[in-house]
Parts: structure tokens; sequence; C-alpha cells
């Protein structure tokens, strides 16, 4: 599909949107990045609503294709929190990135979403700190929240003295690597071993995907390289906790919490997913661990009322193999995004054909027709394959979902039947 045919299939999509039974009002980001969409009031729909009926004999054929190996599929109307469609819909199975649906709805409730997140510098005598305070963002250089930046206000405190610099990651503790992950993923770009210091996502290359073992020493030692440019005599020291005296000579912040979830849900990025969770461990016990932060999403869902039978969780990102959820637990996440409880959480899913994870699928065959329609959070290991969403179906009533299927021997084949199923529900108007 081309760039000029895409833009003119969202175009035609926001004003037939506009058009519907169920008022949207459309807003895109301010600040370059993927144009995404606001939630959808669906309260007062005078759309029909699909039987369930209907939904089962449009998508149980789908349902039992072999290239979906184990399955688990759930579909709610989130106008009334109505069950639809279930097909094992309690099962909790491997959910490999749509795990991030909760991890989002955890960081927006508990380190709200207008938080910014900052990493400082101390000085004590010669001796200067950096202090990683979380913030999986940080990059080497640019305005804003950078090492670059920092360097320029250190440089206009310390003039002409030669200092010392340690770094302090000490905010999160631990195991670096989750439980089940495997000790490939930073070599692999996967993910960075995590650490509340890092640079550039732990990226050895800004513009690669490798990452290096020890994030929080490499950022220390890029950031020597940009005091020393901004004029500062700088050896580099160990890593060290800051001393409880030091004076704060620089800051920088990052991006608001709900623009870092939009960013994490877009583009499904596991380092800032990691972050945010093991921050929210600070939030509700103090300690930023894997477990922490799994026991605060934990803790989440339930205050939330979200089925948690069977639920394990290990990490944030989804990445782990012993993570286990079911299909109604996100698709109630999504109901609660949907509805605006968690505003949020809609406009930072990838919309298909267009952004993010979905840019390059719903792009061909029978799921074209589907493109710009439905916006979900995709899910993809080596044998697993999920998407868990929202799509209005023909009618305008608003429908959310979740597919997730483990044990399958091909991840296209796979991801071409979860997309057909989610362009069946968008197809259905199964009233």
């Amino acid at each position: 599909m081309t760039h000029t045919r895409k833009m003119a299939l969202l175009l035609g999509f926001l004003l037939l949107w506009c058009a519907s039974p169920i008022t949207q009002s459309l807003a895109f980001a301010a600040d370059g990045s993927a144009s995404v969409l606001n939630p959808i009031p669906v309260v007062g729909s005078n759309a029909p609503i699909p039987t369930t009926a209907g939904l089962t004999a449009a998508l149980n054929a789908i349902i039992n294709r072999p290239a979906l190996g184990t399955v688990g599929a759930w579909v709610g109307d989130p106008a009334t929190g109505a069950t639809l469609f279930d097909a094992h819909g309690n099962t909790p199975l491997l959910p490999a990135s749509t795990l991030k649906l909760l991890t989002a709805v955890t960081a927006l409730k508990l380190l709200t979403p207008a938080r910014r997140i900052a990493t400082r510098v101390v000085v004590d005598g010669s001796t200067i700190t950096l202090i990683g305070g979380g913030d999986a963002m940080l990059a080497s250089s640019g305005p804003g929240a950078s090492l670059a930046s920092l360097a320029t206000q250190v440089a206009k405190q310390v003039q002409s003295a030669s200092v010392n610099l340690n770094y302090d990651s000490s905010l999160f503790t631990g195991r670096k690597l989750g439980p089940g992950w495997s000790t490939s993923f930073p070599a692999a770009g996967v993910a960075a071993p995590v650490t509340a210091l890092m640079v550039d996502q732990g990226r050895a290359n800004p513009r690669g995907n490798s990452r290096v073992s020890d994030p929080a020493k490499y950022a220390a030692q890029l950031f020597v390289k940009a005091l020393r440019t901004s004029g500062v005599k700088v050896s580099l020291g160990s890593e060290a906790k800051a001393p409880t005296g030091g004076t704060q000579i620089a800051k920088v912040e990052s991006a608001p919490v709900q623009q870092l979830v939009n960013h994490m849900l877009t583009d499904s990025d596991n380092d800032l997913a990691e972050s945010l969770a093991h921050l929210s461990g600070i939030a509700q016990s103090g300690t930023g661990t894997f477990a922490s932060g799994a026991a605060a999403m934990t803790n989440t869902a339930k205050e939330l009322g979200l089925p948690i039978s069977g639920m394990q969780l290990f990490d944030a990102s989804g990445l782990s193999s012993k993570d286990r959820i079911a299909p109604q637990t996100l698709g109630k996440i999504l109901v609660l995004a949907a509805d605006g409880s968690f505003g949020g959480i809609a406009p930072a899913l990838a919309v298909a054909g267009f952004t993010g994870t979905l840019a390059d699928r719903f792009t061909s065959g029978s799921q074209k027709i589907a493109a710009g329609f439905v916006r979900a959070k995709t899910g993809t290991l080596r044998s697993d394959v999920a998407l868990a969403g929202i799509v209005p179906d023909v009618s305008g009533r608003v429908l959310v979902f979740a597919i997730i299927a483990n044990e399958i021997s091909s991840i296209p084949k796979a991801r071409k039947v979860v997309d057909q199923f989610a362009t069946k529900l968008r197809l259905c108007g199964c009233a």
C-alpha cells in the first residue's frame, strides 16, 4: 500500500468515524510522534450489539485453525461490560507483549500520567555522582533528557575544577535479567539488562540494537566523554551510592509517564516496560525489582476487579516464558480503556496498517479492509502470538477483544489468523 493510499484510507476512516453514531473526539500527537486516536466514547451507543450466537458462528472456524496451536480468545462489549464471545478466555496463557497492557494501567495508576522521571548529578567535595532515576529513555545526546544536557549544566557549576565521577544505579535492585529470559536477549537487542541508570536503552550504538552488559557503567563512561567535551576535567570513579549530603548541580527529566506509556504500547518497548514496572514497584513497596513490579501489577489487577485466577507474572514486558494471563483479563483492561476509565491506553494502541507494531500488518489480503479500524497491542515470542485491541464493527458498535495463541509452529501463519480474527470482528455486525 502506498503512503498516499494509506493517508487517504486513514482520512476516510476518520471521517466515517466522526459520522458514526458514536461521537469521537479526534486529536493527534503534537510532538511529532506517530498519530494516535483519542479514546472512543462508547457509553450510550445505539448501535446494535452482536449476539453471542452470531459471533460464535463467525469466529469458531478461525479459532479452530491448527495454526493457532493452544488458543484462548475473548470478546466483550465495553458499553455494557458483557462477554460476547468466550473460547477458553479464562485460561491463563503466555501473553508475550500483550502483557504490557497491564504494565500500562499499573504505571498510570501508581506513577500518575503527569509524573516525569529525573536523572540527577550531585557534588560532594571533588566528587560528582550521576544518579539514575529509572529513565529508560535517557539519551546520550540532544536536547531534553540527555547526558549532553547534564554535562552542560555541570560544566557551569564546576568550572575549572578537576572532579571524580561516580555513578549510582541503586534505585533498582536484584537481578538484571528477568526470570525466564534468555541470556542472549541483550546481545540480540531484545532488551538491555534492567538498571536504574542507562543511556540509549543500553545500546552500544544509538542507531543499533545490541545492548551492553553493564548499562550503568557504560552510561558513566559516556558521561565522562560528554563532560570533557564541555570542558570539565574529570576522571571516572566507580559505582557508589550518592552521598546523602551532596548538592544537586544538574537534573534532566523524562517526558511525562503518559507519553512513555504511549511509546511503550505503540512500539512495544521492552526496556521502557521494565523500567515503568520497577518504578511502580517502588511506588507500592519501596523496592524496585522484577518481583516488586510484578506484585504491583498483580495488586493493580485486583484493585481494578480484573480476573486474576491462575495469573502468574515474572516481568512487565512479556518476555518471560513463565508469564501467564488470561485473554479475558487483557480484554477487561481494554474495556476500561474503551469506556474512558483509563483514557491514556486507547490512544497508545498501534493502528492496523499505519503505526507501531501494526504498521506492516493488515496491509494485504482480506485483512486490508480492517486497516485503520483495528487498534491493538501485539505480542510475539518464538512460539507464541497474541493480539488484544479495540475495533468498531460495521454497525458502529465498539468491541474489545483478546486472542492468545501458544505452541504455534509458524509466527507468520499464526499472525495471519489472529489478524483475520480481528478483521472478522470488524466486518461481522453479528447482531
